[in-house]
């Protein structure tokens, strides 16, 4: 269960809610750890495999979030240059 303790809170909240369980705004971290390992469907193993999975999901998000905006700036310096008459080169 230590594994729980290194989850952030939108993780647990996720996690919660995959497990069945209702989860209120006012819940504290430690609230939704309880909530989860007193879950009717908790299994330590399920549980901790599936918490990966949530981990994973959230750090694959923001890092395409991350390359997203990088794009996004690349495109507005290119579209910068173009109107000022300084085209950037493309490497």
């Amino acid at each position: 269960m230590t594994f729980l303790d290194k989850a952030r809170k939108e993780d647990l909240i996720i996690l919660a809610r995959e497990l069945g369980e209702e989860v209120t705004p006012d819940l504290k971290i430690i609230d939704l750890r309880n909530l989860n390992v007193a879950s009717t469907n908790y299994e330590n193993e399920f549980v901790k495999e599936l918490l990966n999975t949530v981990i994973s999901k959230r750090i694959e998000e923001a890092e395409q979030r991350k390359r997203e905006l990088e794009s996004e700036e690349k495109r507005k310096k290119r579209r910068k240059g173009i109107r000022t008459g300084k085209a950037e080169t493309s490497k």
